[in-house]
């Protein structure tokens, strides 16, 4: 084959190839716009959501969410975020197609008005890593299929009408071929619900958990004395529960240890000479919830 006739060809491949690529990328965007819409059309009148349209005179193979309010996109236009908290959102989230949504690292609904339960498809959301539904109207259980959401770093489900007990299926098995459960979970916030029951001690296997919020709810029974293993806990809330048993002494021992540096931090905000204060900077550096000297 002549020199310029495999020039042509590799370019012909080449342009077949970005073809494929940008075909699939919009059809993955159009699938996304439309399970976004379909969740609008759900929740009734939302003028938060006035943006969330189809242009009148665009195909279908250009559909796109990224420049919708709330919407963030990869450069491949793939939805990663959705952040509408405080917005006043009423409905439910049975509609929300999340197995369209499946590139999604951040779901944020904060102090909204949402009803119904959390849905069981949740779990497909397999990259997801932020998910925040505190202060909404939510009732049921936590499904188990939140234990498929391996890469979350922060779940929140404060102040909502959750009941049922805390699934240990939840957590990974504490074995190193563990592949489901939540093996990296940071920071879990339960507080104010109506959950009960024990805390299972497999909550002990989640190795960086650095801050639990148990506070205001139905719990009993003895504190997980696992809770011991984990070496970053650094913020530990347990009242207005029925707990028994003592607290693992190295997690008192960090309280301790962060109650000082923010009594030292304050005693030198009050310094005379304003050159001596601290900066918003150090402030914020000290104020980080994590022990001294594990980065």
């Amino acid at each position: 084959m002549a020199r310029g006739s495999c020039v042509s060809l590799q370019l012909f491949i080449e342009w077949i190839v970005l073809f494929l690529f940008f075909s699939e990328a919009s059809l993955a965007s159009n699938t996304e716009a439309e399970a976004l819409l379909k969740w609008k059309d759900s929740l009734g009148n939302q003028s938060i959501l006035q943006s969330w349209v189809a242009p009148e005179n665009s195909s279908s193979r250009t559909l796109s969410p990224c420049l919708w309010r709330g919407i963030t996109c990869d450069n491949a236009g793939n939805v990663t975020q959705i952040n509408l908290p405080n917005v006043g959102l009423t409905g439910t989230l049975q509609n929300l197609n999340f197995s369209s949504l499946t590139n999604l690292l951040r779901l944020d609904l904060r102090e909204n008005q949402l009803t119904g339960t959390i849905p069981s498809s949740i779990g497909v959301l397999y990259k997801l890593q932020y998910l925040d539904l505190a202060t909404n109207l939510l009732y049921g259980t936590l499904p188990l299929s939140l234990a498929d959401l391996t890469q979350a770093y922060e779940l929140d489900f404060s102040r909502n009408n959750i009941t049922g007990i805390i699934d240990p299926r939840l957590f990974p098995d504490g074995s190193a071929a563990s592949k489901t459960g939540l093996v990296s979970l940071k920071n879990f916030l339960l507080q104010t619900t109506g959950l009960g029951g024990r805390i299972p001690e497999e909550i002990g296997n989640c190795k960086f958990l650095s801050l639990l919020a148990l506070d205001e709810n139905r719990f009993y029974g003895p504190i997980p004395s696992s809770l011991g293993n984990l070496s970053e806990l650094t913020v530990l809330r347990l009242s207005g529960n029925l707990f028994s048993g003592n607290i693992p002494p190295n997690i008192e021992r960090k309280a301790v240890d962060l109650l000082s540096r923010v009594i030292t931090l304050a005693r030198s905000c009050t310094r005379v000479d304003p050159r001596s204060r601290p900066t918003m900077r150090t402030v914020s550096q000290l104020l980080e919830m994590k022990a001294a000297g594990s980065e």
